[in-house]
Parts: structure tokens; sequence; C-alpha cells
């Protein structure tokens, strides 16, 4: 589904510009499915290892919803994380004037191993980015620098934009000079010490220190 919906998005994405040049509806949709998959088709031999990453953490979720239990982790900063997804239940609810369908979902129920499966990735980059941001919180209060974020959008006073931008960049580093799926594979096998996991995929060769004098690393 997520798939489905991603191709869909950026199909529709190349459709827009192509009308905002001038091209005609139909042969814009229809330039747009062509260009749409060959774009993607790139995407997956530019970024070999992500696509690897996200294999192996779709996978490792799947095994891990397949004991029984909902997919946990922790992040660096030691908050809990746990995927509340269940198999859902649906009641119909019938009133005066009509019925309503109400679905039910609780945590007492059996997980949904393929809606644990495909939600892992998002979910766990999602709980590294609140990390970074985090980190980046506390240093700036440290420092005592207004700080505010939006997901991923991070804010302060224009007079302090380049000392956020420094500490942004090196606690991003610090974040990442910790070797994270070995830290969680291994709290995978500590939780669910019956399932195999299967190897990681091969770590890159990014100097991760070289993000601190990207000038378009965060902007």
């Amino acid at each position: 589904k997520q798939w489905y919906q991603r191709r869909v998005r950026g199909r529709e994405q190349i459709r827009g510009k192509l009308i905002d040049q001038g091209v005609d509806a139909i042969d814009a949709g229809r330039c747009a499915a062509y260009l749409s998959a060959l774009t993607f088709k790139a995407v997956g031999e530019l970024f070999t290892q992500a696509q690897q990453i996200q294999e192996w953490l779709n996978n490792a979720a799947y095994e891990f919803a397949g004991t029984g239990a909902p997919v946990s982790w922790t992040t660096p900063l030691g908050l809990p994380c746990v995927q509340p997804y269940t198999k859902e239940k649906r009641q119909v609810v019938q009133t005066s004037f009509q019925a309503i369908n109400k679905v039910v979902a609780k945590p007492s129920m059996a997980v949904n191993k393929r809606k644990q499966r495909t939600a892992f990735p998002p979910n766990f980059v999602h709980s590294l980015d609140s990390t970074h941001m985090l980190m980046t919180a506390i240093k700036c209060h440290q420092h005592g620098i207004p700080f505010a974020a939006v997901h991923d959008s991070y804010w302060t006073l224009p007079c302090h934009v380049d000392a956020m931008n420094t500490y942004l960049r090196r606690q991003f580093a610090i974040l990442y000079s910790f070797d994270i799926l070995k830290e969680l594979k291994e709290s995978f096998e500590k939780s669910c010490p019956e399932v195999a996991f299967g190897e990681l995929p091969r770590s890159g060769q990014l100097d991760i220190n070289s993000v601190i004098d990207s000038e378009y690393f965060f902007s």
C-alpha cells in the first residue's frame, strides 16, 4: 500500500509540474506515468543501501511481531517506543437514525503483523529524527539559545542561527557516530531470543563528521 501511495504521489507531482509548463493535461498524465517509473527506478539504483536497510527493518519488524508482541525499541536518548497496531474489530452501533460502523482496536487484541511491518521503518526513522531534535534543543538550552521546532524545521532568533546550525550538525554527527542498526538488532535479539533477525546490510563509507562542514546539510 505504501509502495503504491508513494508512486501515485510521485506521478501526480510530476504531472503537476508538466501542466505548469503548459503541457496538455491528458498528455501530462501519460508522460507523468512514464517519467515517474523512470524516476523511481533511478532512485532504487542510486540508493541501494537505503532500500536494503528499509527491507531489513521491514523483515525484522515482521519477525518481531510474529512472536505476538508489538514491535518495541528504545531511542538513543532512552525513550521507549511501542507500536500500537493491533487487529481491528468492527462493530455496528444501531441508533434511532442510522447504523454506525465503529472500528475497535485495543492493546489486548492480537498484533497486526502487516501494519507492524510496514509502519516500523518510518516510525524508527522518526524516532531518530526526534532524538536529533532533542539533542539540538538541549545543546541550545545549555548555551542560552531559544529553540523551537516542528518536526524537522528548527527555529531560533536570527542572531543565533549560525550557532544553532553548528550545534545541530555536531549533534547529528554524535548521534550517528554510534552503530544504531547494530544496537537495534541486539535489542531485538534480547527481546526475542528465539528469532533470527538476519544479517544487517553492509555499512557505507561516509565520514559522518563531514556533515559538520556541509553547507547544505540542513537548511
